[in-house]
């Protein structure tokens, strides 16, 4: 802080300050956070079908076969 700005420092001043940062940041944030959940929808859709193919895979192995015969 320099010496020359004496003024005190006042509520308003440190809301429009904090209010310009947010701001910033909000816009700076905005693409990001579309492609985050963009990235996490196809994450989970992955996990789905990968879930699937596994207890399919799974379900056939340790299924059981009967065989019935008629005399």
């Amino acid at each position: 802080m320099s010496a020359a700005h004496t003024a005190p420092i006042t509520r308003d001043d440190l809301q429009a300050r904090l209010q310009a940062l947010a701001d910033s940041l909000n816009a700076a944030s905005a693409p990001a956070r579309r492609s985050g959940f963009r990235v996490s929808v196809i994450g989970g859709a992955a996990l789905v079908v990968l879930a699937f193919f596994l207890g399919r895979r799974r379900g056939r192995l340790t299924r059981t076969f009967v065989e019935l015969r008629r005399y």
